[in-house]
């Protein structure tokens, strides 16, 4: 019998404890499946990339930072769900009850129950003493701080979503959008001339965001500023008739322009892996968009766009680099790994960079990329670029922005214009062109050999990477990197507590460490400070 008693006892308990801690055990429940279904999502859009560009710490965090409000949000409705079936079910119940009667069953009262009766009539009829009030308004104010516990969470979480944007990465904003709503012919920016140059191929994906916010950018520049130049071909879906219809667009808005579509007056390579048919294609269809310009000049400065994710007052950012002191700017261009193009990269030694945040292995460029500052560098592209258009025009059409001097270094043997004459400067020395490797040189890109061609042949020597500058070709990695990573309690987590373990000090390097060559004049030679592995080297300094 005892053990029986024992056993009612503890059940009771434990239904006491479970009741009381319910709104506990709701919440805590409620938090994990938010958490769950945030880090189901995420893995979802972007698991199975390079675990290096995407730390388990920083994912944890930014997925908590999801979580919280959603949790708070969720945790509110529940409650008051709750509260009001709660209130349904007592007028309900009333209701019920008054219809039966049950509110005037006479009863006939023995004199203790009448004694009873009267006694609890005169307690709930005498005054609350103070510790009594005390208890009944520490009660309501303990049943009002899981409520605020919640409301705080998901206004939080607006206040999260008000503030993704660093002031530092949206300088323009405020004046792209005023150009987009009170548009000038002139428009808003310094009045240079600006040459806006892409081409595209099966870029149906990304071309309605990418029209969007290259017309907004003209609006800033001024439509009568600028000209449009794109060469599309080969393609199978609908990036034609996108550039078609945005064709009409910028003819309403009386902008200079050459959109070429389903163009195929250059023949595509069989392949189009990486190898010299590739970049010569390429080069070829560059140079294609580049005609109107070597034909006619008028302009100072060519923006060059790749097939990226970009905003418009991202591009102002990039022609703003230095003050606009500068002869070629890049953004970075993010992705699976991090930073992605690393083939045509090199940092202003000439070496190579890892795809980690802060990206460069050199103390100049890491510490400008640390403080978000331009970063020196000796060739980039890297999604889009803005450079001097003398070095594309005729020496007849130039304005005088390059150097009448005698080249600082001669040009190496294996370059294409060598040998050139003695008194040949950059102010007279013929348009550049994008081409392949020529016999002799180490394979590159079209992209790197652009930079490094203005360095040697136009003594082009200010050359840097815009950090806040974010592009992508994929919408999911823009997103990431764009906007999550430089949220400012995200970055906070980088830049405090990931730093605090060395996360910043962390190296990595793509490809085949044997086909790796740094350039050094035009002569190049194998890098020899990389710690190599089959189809991946790595210099780690953890």
């Amino acid at each position: 019998m005892p053990i029986f008693l024992f056993l009612s006892w503890l059940f009771r308990a434990s239904a006491r404890l479970c009741m009381r801690s319910l709104p506990l055990i709701i919440s805590c429940g409620v938090f994990i499946s938010v958490w769950a279904a945030c880090s189901a999502f995420w893995f979802s859009k972007l698991h199975g990339n390079w675990a290096p560009a995407f730390p388990v710490h920083r994912t944890n965090f930014v997925i908590t930072l999801v979580a919280i409000p959603l949790w708070g949000a969720w945790m509110a409705v529940l409650t008051l769900l709750w509260i009001l079936a709660l209130r349904i079910f007592k007028f309900v119940d009333a209701c019920v009850r008054s219809r039966k009667g049950y509110g005037h069953i006479p009863m006939e009262l023995n004199g203790l129950e009448f004694e009873a009766r009267e006694r609890r009539r005169s307690t709930q009829n005498r005054p609350e003493n103070n510790h009594e009030q005390l208890e009944k308004t520490t009660r309501g104010v303990g049943r009002l701080i899981p409520w605020g516990l919640y409301f705080f969470a998901a206004f939080f979480g607006l206040y999260m979503l008000q503030t993704y944007e660093l002031p530092i990465d949206h300088r323009f904003k405020h004046v792209v959008e005023l150009a987009n709503r009170v548009p000038k012919p002139e428009g808003y920016g310094t009045g240079e001339k600006i040459y806006l140059a892409a081409m595209f191929y099966n870029n149906g994906g990304v071309l309605p965001y990418w029209i969007t916010q290259v017309t907004k950018l003209i609006h800033y520049l001024g439509p009568e500023n600028v000209f449009v130049s794109i060469v599309e071909s080969n393609s199978a879906d609908n990036t034609a008739d996108l550039l078609n219809e945005w064709d009409k667009t910028l003819e309403t808005m009386g902008v200079a322009r050459r959109i070429l579509t389903r163009d195929t007056s250059i023949e595509r390579p069989p392949s189009m892996d990486t190898a010299p048919p590739r970049i010569k294609f390429l080069a070829a269809v560059r140079n294609r968009v580049m005609e109107p310009l070597v034909q006619h000049g008028g302009y100072t400065r060519v923006v060059f766009s790749n097939d990226v994710f970009i905003e418009a007052e991202s591009i102002v950012e990039l022609l703003d680099t230095k003050d606009g002191d500068f002869d070629m700017a890049c953004s970075l261009d993010l992705a699976y790994w991090g930073l992605y193009d690393q083939w045509v990269i090199r940092d202003r030694l000439g070496g190579l960079v890892s795809t980690l945040w802060p990206y460069f292995l050199e103390d100049t460029g890491f510490r400008a990329v640390m403080a978000d500052e331009p970063a020196p560098v000796f060739a980039c592209w890297n999604g889009i670029i803005a450079v001097r258009a003398d070095p594309f025009l005729p020496p007849a059409l130039r304005t005088g922005q390059l150097s009448t001097s005698p080249l600082s270094r001669p040009l190496a043997p294996t370059h294409p214009a060598y040998p050139q004459p003695a008194n040949l400067t950059p102010a007279t020395t013929p348009p550049v062109r994008f081409r392949s490797s020529h016999e002799g040189e180490c394979f590159s890109s079209e992209s790197f050999l652009l930079p490094y061609d203005l360095r040697r042949q136009f003594d082009m020597q200010d050359i840097y990477v815009n950090p806040r500058v974010i592009s992508s070709y994929m919408w999911e990695f823009y997103v990431w990197f764009k906007y999550i990573t430089r949220h400012w309690a995200v970055k906070w987590f980088i830049e405090k507590v990931e730093n605090g373990y060395g996360y910043h000090l962390a190296k990595l390097s793509l490809g085949d460490p044997a086909r790796v060559w740094r350039w050094d004049g035009g002569e190049c030679y194998p890098v020899t400070f990389c710690v190599s592995s089959p189809g991946l080297f790595t210099h780690l300094s953890l």
